[in-house]
C-alpha cells in the first residue's frame, strides 16, 4: 500500500534538494530495502482552484449516475467494490459517493481525510488523476473527454495504455508508434523498449497517420509516452 509521508528538505543546494526519512517512518530496513518505486511531491502551498473542484463533482457526478445504473448486475460487482461503493445504500446521492470517494482514496494513500474546499492544489491534482483512472479502469463514461478532465496528460496517457483504451475517445485501441518503426523492419523482433507510443482507436489510428504527427499532437494536445518493461508486456511487444 503507498505510504504518505510529510518531511521537510534537510538541505538544499545548487546541486539539488535532499531529503531524509529514516527507517521507522517507512517500517524498517527491510521495507526501504524492498522498495522499487519512491514518489516526491511537492505542495507550494496554493489551495484547490475553482476548476479543480468543478473536475472533482463533474468526476464524481459521472461514477454515481454509472453506479447507479449498474448497481443490481452481478458483472458489476467488482467494479463497485473497487470503488468501495458496494455498500452505498443510494448511490445517486452524489454528496455520499464524493465522501466514500474522497476517504477510499485517502485510505489507499495513507493520509487523514480532506475537505474540497481548502484542500493543496497538489492533493486535489492527485485526487483527480486517481478519479480519472477509475474511470478508464471501469469503462465508466462520461459527460467530457478525460483529457479535459485529468491533471497530468502524461499519467492520463500511460493509464489508457495499461488498459488498452484511446486516450482521445475512450474506446478500444490500437498501438499507435510515434518515433516510426521504419518501412521493412520486422515489428515482433525489435525492441520497443523506450519507443513513444500512444493508444490510440482505428478511427484516431487512421487520423494520425493521414495528417501527420504534429497536426494531431497539437490538434488534441497529446504525445507520445515512452514505452517501459510493463507496457511491453501488456501490448506484448519486445522489450
Amino acid at each position: 500500500m503507498p505510504v504518505t509521508i510529510n518531511a521537510p528538505p534537510q538541505k538544499i543546494s545548487e546541486k539539488g534538494i535532499y531529503f531524509y526519512v529514516p527507517y521507522n517512518k517507512i517500517g524498517g530496513v527491510q521495507n526501504a530495502l524492498q522498495m522499487s518505486n519512491v514518489t516526491i511531491s511537492f505542495d507550494d502551498g496554493r489551495t484547490i482552484s475553482r476548476d479543480q473542484q468543478k473536475k472533482i463533482f463533474a468526476m464524481v457526478s459521472d461514477i454515481a449516475d454509472y453506479c447507479t445504473t449498474v448497481k443490481n448486475k452481478r458483472e458489476y460487482k467488482a467494479m463497485l467494490h473497487d470503488l468501495q461503493l458496494m455498500y452505498l445504500i443510494d448511490t445517486s446521492n452524489t454528496e455520499s459517493v464524493r465522501r466514500q470517494l474522497t476517504l477510499h482514496f485517502c485510505e489507499l494513500q495513507n493520509i487523514e481525510l480532506f475537505s474540497l474546499s481548502n484542500c493543496s492544489m497538489s492533493l486535489a491534482k492527485e485526487f483527480i488523476d486517481w478519479l480519472v483512472e477509475l474511470a478508464v479502469k471501469h469503462d465508466i463514461p462520461c459527460n467530457d473527454t478525460l483529457l479535459n478532465r485529468c491533471e497530468d496528460i502524461s499519467k492520463y496517457i500511460y493509464c489508457c495504455l495499461l488498459h488498452k483504451k484511446c486516450c482521445i475517445s475512450g474506446k478500444k485501441a490500437e498501438l499507435h508508434h510515434v518515433d516510426a518503426v521504419g518501412r521493412g523492419r520486422d515489428r515482433d523482433k525489435i525492441i520497443h523498449l523506450g519507443y513513444r507510443v500512444m493508444p490510440l482507436s482505428r478511427a484516431y489510428h487512421t487520423e494520425a497517420h493521414t495528417i501527420g504527427q504534429k497536426t494531431f499532437d497539437e490538434k488534441y494536445k497529446v504525445y507520445g509516452i515512452k514505452l517501459d518493461k510493463r507496457l511491453c508486456e501488456i501490448w506484448n511487444v519486445k522489450g
